[in-house]
């Protein structure tokens, strides 16, 4: 197994986690996806980081909105009064099991205090990096 190193950019802007936003703004693809909360000057917090692999991160976000999928709609605004979500837009990911690796990695990198447990993997490579793009 080898080191991969995934380029990803999120997408251009965070939205507010409501219902409207979500069949408007979120993607119907697999993908990864964020709820962010943003301090008094607006520096984000990664709430939590999933992974959307067999279906779509619009149909998942609607899961959480409505409290089908942990943490729901309940248990995000109980930690933030304002919730945001955000989502890889690009990735050169090859396929939608790889993007265990990069949700993995991003749960690494920002410790969410809703993911807990093991790091989602497809058990390909021995370490994964992502590499943001700006």
């Amino acid at each position: 197994m080898s080191v991969r190193r995934f380029r990803i950019a999120m997408s251009e802007r965070c939205y507010r986690f409501k219902a409207d936003a979500l069949s408007s703004h979120a993607p119907r693809e697999p993908g990864v996806y964020e709820f962010v909360a943003f301090d008094a000057r607006m520096n984000p917090r990664v709430l939590f980081v999933g992974v959307a692999s067999d279906r779509g991160v619009r149909r998942t976000l609607d899961d959480h909105w409505n409290d089908r999928a942990a943490p729901g709609r309940t248990a995000l605004f109980r930690a933030a009064s304002d919730v945001y979500f955000d989502y890889v837009a690009v990735t050169d990911a090859a396929d939608a099991d790889e993007l265990k690796d990069i949700a993995g990695a991003l749960i690494a990198k920002h410790k969410p205090e809703f993911n807990s447990g093991p790091l989602p993997s497809s058990g390909r490579h021995a370490a994964v990096e992502v590499e943001e793009a700006d």
